[in-house]
Order: C-alpha cells, then sequence, then structure tokens
C-alpha cells in the first residue's frame, strides 16, 4: 500500500515484497518521493520521527511509522550532508551552499527552520549534545555552539568528528591521525601502525569517520593499503585506553565510513564508495566487516533501538529513498 501525504509518497511495501519477519530484521522502505533523487543525508529522533534531506535540497519530516511531510527548509542552491540531533525539536543540519560557497548551519526548534550559523568552508560533521551545545567539525576547524555563541576551538582543517561531552571530542585530524580534545587541550595520536600492511599496494591508508558513542566506547573508519582500484575497509576501536585493529573488510573500497551509526548491538553500519563509482552499505559486528548489499549514500540509528534509516544513492525518482532497518 503505497499513501500519498502532504507531497510525499509513504511506502508501507513494495509490490511483490515478502513482508519482513519478526524475527528477521530486514531494510524495507518507509518514504519514496518521485524526483526526490538521492537521500544525501538523515537523522532520527525517536522510533517514528527523524528528517530526511534529499539531493534537490527538499526536507522531509517523519511524523509517524509511513508518514513523512515536506516542511520549508532554507536552503541555497545546495544539499545538506550531514545533520544530528538531540530531540525532536532540537535538530541541526549542516547545509553546503553551491551559490556563495561554504556551509550553512540550521536548527529547527520544533516549529520552523532557520539559519544558525555560516561557515566559509566545509562542515562535515555535527554532534549535538543539547540545545545549547552543539559541536561542528569541518575544512575551517572545530567550533563550538554553548548557547550564546560559536567559539572556534580549532583552526586545524578535521575531515570529521564526534562529540560526548565537551571534554571527550574526537576529530579526525590527517590520514591516520585521530585528535582528542579534554576540554582544555588537543592531544593526537597516530594510528597509522594499526592498518594491516598489504604486498604490493602503494595507495597509503586514511582515515574516514569517526563515532563516540562513550569515552571508552569510540570507533574510527578508514580504507588501508590499496591502489588505484581502492583498498579494504577497516574499522578502528578505543576502549578509553588505546586504539586498536577491530575488523578488515572487504576490498575495492576508496571511502568507508563516510556516513556512521551504531546499530544498537554494538556494531557499526558504514555507507562506503567503491572504485566502481557505486555506493554500498557496510556492517560491522563481532570483528567482521560484511558488505549489506544495499546502495546507501546516508545512515543513521534509531534512538533506543537496535534498528537504522538508510537512504539511497540512486538518482532513479522511482526508487524509494529512505528504508528502515527493523
Amino acid at each position: 500500500m503505497v499513501l500519498s501525504i502532504g507531497g510525499a509518497i509513504a511506502a508501507a511495501a513494495l509490490s511483490g515484497a515478502p513482508a519482513a519477519s519478526a524475527a528477521t530484521p530486514s531494510w524495507h522502505p518507509v518514504l519514496s518521493v518521485p524526483g526526490g533523487g538521492v537521500t544525501e543525508a538523515l537523522v532520527a529522533t525517536g522510533k517514528t520521527s527523524g528528517w530526511a534531506f534529499l539531493g534537490n535540497g527538499a526536507a522531509y519530516q517523519r511524523v509517524g511509522a509511513t508518514t513523512w511531510k515536506k516542511v520549508a527548509f532554507p536552503s541555497n542552491g545546495g544539499y545538506v550532508n550531514t545533520a544530528a540531533a538531540s530531540s525532536p525539536s532540537n535538530v541541526w543540519a549542516a547545509f553546503s551552499s553551491t551559490a556563495g560557497g561554504g556551509s550553512q548551519v540550521d536548527r529547527w526548534n520544533g516549529r520552523q527552520w532557520s539559519v544558525a550559523k555560516s561557515f566559509p568552508g566545509s562542515v562535515s560533521s555535527l554532534s549535538v549534545l543539547g540545545p545549547d551545545d552543539v559541536w561542528a567539525f569541518g575544512s575551517g576547524g572545530v567550533s563550538h555552539f554553548n548557547g550564546r555563541g560559536w567559539a572556534q576551538v580549532s583552526a586545524a582543517a578535521q575531515s570529521g568528528g564526534s562529540a560526548t561531552s565537551d571534554r571527550d571530542v574526537w576529530a579526525i585530524s590527517g590520514s591516520t591521525q585521530l585528535a582528542h580534545y579534554d576540554g582544555r587541550k588537543w592531544t593526537e595520536t597516530s594510528v597509522a601502525g594499526l592498518f594491516p600492511a598489504v604486498s604490493g599496494h602503494h595507495v597509503a591508508p586514511a582515515l574516514t569517520g569517526v563515532l563516540a558513542l562513550a569515552p571508552n566506547n569510540v570507533f574510527a573508519t578508514g580504507v588501508g593499503w590499496g591502489d588505484v582500484g581502492g583498498g579494504a575497509a577497516v574499522v578502528l576501536h578505543f576502549n578509553g585506553h588505546a586504539w586498536s585493529l577491530a575488523a578488515n573488510g572487504p576490498a575495492d573500497i576508496i571511502g568507508s565510513g563516510s556516513s556512521l551509526a551504531s546499530d544498537g548491538r554494538g556494531g557499526l553500519w558504514m555507507t562506503s564508495d567503491t572504485h566502481e563509482n557505486y555506493e554500498v552499505l557496510l556492517h560491522y559486528s563481532a570483528g567482521q566487516i560484511v558488505n549489506a548489499n544495499e546502495p546507501f549514500r546516508s545512515v543513521a540509528s534509531i534512538p533506543g533501538t537496535a534498528e537504522a534509516l538508510g537512504g539511497n544513492a540512486s538518482p532513479v525518482a522511482t526508487m524509494p529513498t529512505v528504508y528502515q532497518y527493523s
């Protein structure tokens, strides 16, 4: 059954697709928007609430299991590349503008979207800890919002970051360098030695994402040694004392972990690029990385559950753009 609601099409199921068993979680469509293209970013604020940001600049709010509505969004010729939230009434999205360049950070207060901050460079990651506690990571460094204004905490370019508190902030500070901020100073750690050595490959390893879930539970993703066709996906883990290699996965990956989400069971969902120019969803669990065989560009965990949302990378207008794993 497909319902048309508020300009969107909420898909309850694909015609002819078998029903998902309660004992066997699977990915099934919950939103399809004709002409919407790819789903650039997702954020879940509850089991049936959240946001989907499409490649055409549109924003859709989830207001039920299969009900979404289009909401006016202050876009400016670009798209949202990352979003985060601490509650349904405190959602933040980083918007890459194609008009004037740079990035725009927008905020949803439960009633409407408004522009919160403009940055001259790109914003690749956001950590929203509360209405008055937001961290932004990007090419212009690391910035923090305390409810009154923004302050730059580091001027060094960061390709990603994540925070659990104002005294536990992680950022990617180089190809194989991770920086930690304890509220007073930054400390850098090289994880180059954790990437498995592979003979015959000449493309050096690179970190691609970091997700801090707790002070003693931090994940970093990357691509190991490779050649022009890519390398193997890599997951690293920090236990509060030291970083270690958690898993080394499928080959031919060139951008593992561009979007990260907890799977609610101690593992990770992560979107990745391949050398064949298509996107895939990888799943890390129990020391292994497997290809989930979904063409996703974005993924977001649903708070308090082992469920998640995934956004497709297919530009085909007839394809569903948002799936749910449940």
